[in-house]
């Protein structure tokens, strides 16, 4: 991708108008927003630290103890710089959990092992780290090209419809009400900043991608925005729109090569209106009409049919094929810098 370039074309679009797309597109350029995955999981370790560390302490005293053959080596340890390591730790212990039971069997003064109640507290907690780590395995599994912003919703949409469909699981169950509440809420807090802040973002570039377009900005919206989603749907069109006029403003297209009928008639309709002081209006006819044309490129591509979703399908590759057949010679530029804004930070 080519990462210089397009900052430095989205960039001056911010400098000519900082408040473009609602701000977002300047505050994801100076400020990097990745994505929420990681601050997430470590609302989570943090609510969940009196169970991590029990958990973390009992995994020591097993792998130390040396009584149980193998047992002790498939149980991970964690650096608690990277929640992914965490959440590795706490999946092995959860698939060992019986070793832990029958340790106070072999040594009587072994008293803390983890409850029932500790190890449903874990699958909880697991089950929301999971989320987050298949997220950034899908984002980290694009390499060795970056993903795309594009991606980047897709799978900020799954994370946000996994928080969802637990914070209805625990409100039907009031056992799990409690203690998944010191989860989800803050959580559901900060997915929502996130689709303030980046949401817009991140949708144009949903749109961008030819295997979806508007049709799948009207599909996720109401699954995100409940009843905002039609106020949602047309701000994510103005957006769009307004940015591919300020694209045209800052590089406009070369002009098609005119058509000789119509040059004929544009001259006979100078030669008619000339002799009234009329020639303001034959540049205003112009500069509507090319206005027109511009425009249609973007009505054009939104009208067209999507692509096949296939496995290998790539939509900056496929944007740059459409730059060289010229047929969204402004549309192309615009959707690569959009799908192209670095995902993870540097």
């Amino acid at each position: 991708m080519e990462t210089n370039g397009l900052v430095n074309r989205l960039s001056h679009l911010c400098i000519n108008d900082p408040l473009i797309l609602n701000g977002q597109l300047l505050l994801l350029l100076e400020q990097h927003i990745s994505h929420p995955f990681t601050s997430m999981a470590n609302e989570v370790l943090s609510a969940g630290s009196a169970i991590i560390d029990k958990i973390r302490d009992n995994i020591t005293y097993v792998k130390a103890s040396g009584i149980h053959g193998e047992a002790p080596h498939l149980f991970l340890d964690d650096d608690q710089c990277q929640w992914n390591t965490t959440y590795q730790m706490l999946a092995s212990a959860l698939d060992q959990k019986e070793v832990f039971s029958h340790l106070h069997t072999v040594i009587p003064e072994y008293r803390d092992a983890p409850t029932v109640e500790d190890w449903r507290q874990v699958e909880i907690i697991c089950a929301l780290l999971r989320s987050l780590s298949d997220a950034m395995g899908k984002l980290v599994a694009s390499a060795p090209c970056p993903p795309t912003t594009s991606t980047m919703f897709h799978e900020a949409l799954m994370v946000h419809l996994h928080i969802v469909s637990r914070a209805a699981a625990a409100a039907a169950t009031n056992g799990d009400h409690q203690f998944l509440g010191s989860f989800i809420e803050p959580m559901q807090e900060k997915m929502d900043k996130y689709w303030k802040e980046c949401g817009l973002v991140l949708s144009i570039a949903v749109v961008m991608d030819p295997r979806f377009k508007m049709q799948f900005v009207k599909f996720s919206s109401p699954k995100i925005f409940g009843d905002e989603a039609s106020h949602y749907v047309k701000m994510v069109d103005d957006g769009l729109h307004e940015l591919f006029s300020e694209c045209l403003a800052l590089s406009p297209p070369p002009f098609p090569a005119p058509n000789a009928d119509r040059v004929g008639e544009h001259n006979q309709l100078v030669g008619s209106i000339s002799g009234y002081g009329l020639a303001d209006f034959d540049v205003y006819i112009m500069e509507a009409t090319t206005s027109k044309q511009f425009k249609s490129e973007l009505d054009q591509y939104l009208d067209e049919d999507l692509q096949g979703r296939s496995s290998n399908f790539d939509a900056v590759e496929w944007w740059k094929q459409e730059s060289v057949r010229l047929r969204y010679p402004t549309l192309s530029k615009m959707a690569r810098d959009i799908l192209s804004i670095p995902v993870f930070t540097a």
